[in-house]
């Protein structure tokens, strides 16, 4: 399986004159599209598990600071 590419890839058409081709995208349409990235997603997820585990840290510890800190005479 090859790794996904952060770079964006451009299609070819072979027939650029196909009626199926939508030639009038808005620009809600290529903000809907910007937005159903999957590279954007998986960021998106990855922040946000991030934030969780950095809020659930700070419930478990609230004085967090004062026990780093107690611990540095260890080191």
């Amino acid at each position: 399986m090859a790794p996904t590419s952060l770079q964006t890839e451009r299609l070819i058409l072979t027939d650029p004159l196909d009626s199926r081709l939508r030639r009038d995208a808005s620009a809600s349409d290529r903000i809907v599209a910007a937005l159903n990235n999957p590279e954007l997603i998986a960021l998106v997820i990855f922040c946000a598990l991030g934030l969780l585990a950095t809020v659930a840290l700070y419930i478990a510890f609230p004085s967090f600071g004062e026990l780093a800190a107690s611990l540095q005479a260890f080191l």
